[in-house]
């Protein structure tokens, strides 16, 4: 399975964060996060289809001082795609990903894994089916209601090369939110020639599950 999101360099980001108060200690430091799902009511009434359904475990070995600790991280990635016709085919140009990362509490603090990445970096590098994602504009942000919570949408404009390279100019719009004990995030993409593509994201959006601690 592609391993498209860059979830590795974010465990880095966690285990990483400043604090070596986890270095400390015997057996291994272990965090998972729980599921996270677009629901199907959403994908039918947006014609989106299922891609990517995994979890990603990645395993570190630190050592400070003389001092080692073995830290896993267990993340959840869901990824759904509609398939539109552009640029002389049908491609799923059309993408949605979302993501949940555990909040890592190490000695009373908590650590984002998703926290030291701005929007605009996350959007540019969570999306596997373009090859790259150049020339990233701020459009505005908006609130949408995500885990029957508040929560600010943020959307850009870019250029971007598809997989087949091709280029192509998208919207992307990236929501981070908390949930219990994980952080989620959802990021989508399309072809800015859609009409009416950001009522089908914000459906998406809406539909985001997570079953929280």
């Amino acid at each position: 399975m592609r391993r498209q999101l860059a979830v590795a360099l974010l465990v880095v980001l966690v285990v990483s964060s400043g604090c070596i108060g986890f270095l400390t200690g015997q057996s291994a430091l272990t965090f998972a996060a729980n599921d996270v799902s677009v629901s199907e009511q959403a994908r039918s009434d947006t014609g989106y289809e299922q891609a990517v359904d995994d979890t990603q475990v990645v395993n570190r070995t630190f050592s400070v001082g003389g001092q080692s600790r073995n830290v896993s991280v267990t993340n959840h990635v869901a990824e759904y795609q509609r398939s539109v016709s552009l640029l002389g085919n049908s491609q799923p140009l059309a993408r949605m990903t979302v993501v949940s990362s555990p909040a890592v509490a190490v000695a009373g603090q908590t650590f984002n894994p998703l926290g030291d990445r701005t929007d605009r970096e996350l959007a540019q590098q969570l999306q596997s089916e373009y090859r790259t994602v150049r020339n990233v504009q701020f459009e505005g942000d908006r609130t949408e209601t995500v885990l029957d919570e508040e929560a600010t949408v943020s959307e850009f404009s870019a250029e971007a090369e598809t997989r087949a390279g091709q280029s192509v100019d998208v919207y992307l719009h990236i929501v981070k939110t908390r949930d219990g004990d994980d952080f989620v995030v959802g990021i989508a993409v399309y072809p800015q020639r859609l009409d009416g593509e950001q009522q089908a994201v914000d459906t998406l959006l809406s539909g985001i599950e997570h079953e929280s601690s």
